[in-house]
């Protein structure tokens, strides 16, 4: 399912559903034989959990009142890894 209602660059993420209930993978960086992972995880309370995967390990966890809140804060850290030479990788 591609996101709709957001700017160019934020479109660009693909994100499909994963094996488990309510999980969204996001977008995929990788460099140097590592990977960062962006998710959406729905909040038992509402709203969204967005966590980044430093190779398979949680690393950073944020909520997002909102759908779009969470979309900007994807798009956020994906361009602060990309200046750093971090590539998209599915």
């Amino acid at each position: 399912m591609i996101v709709s209602g957001i700017d160019q660059y934020k479109s660009s993420f693909i994100i499909h559903r994963s094996s488990m209930d309510n999980v969204q993978r996001v977008w995929r960086l990788r460099k140097r034989h590592h990977t960062v992972d962006a998710e959406f995880h729905a909040a038992p309370a509402g709203g969204i959990d967005l966590r980044f995967f430093y190779n398979g390990t949680l690393s950073y966890s944020k909520h997002c009142a909102t759908r779009a809140d969470a979309v900007a804060e994807a798009a956020a850290k994906r361009a602060e890894l990309e200046r750093e030479g971090w590539i998209f990788h599915w």
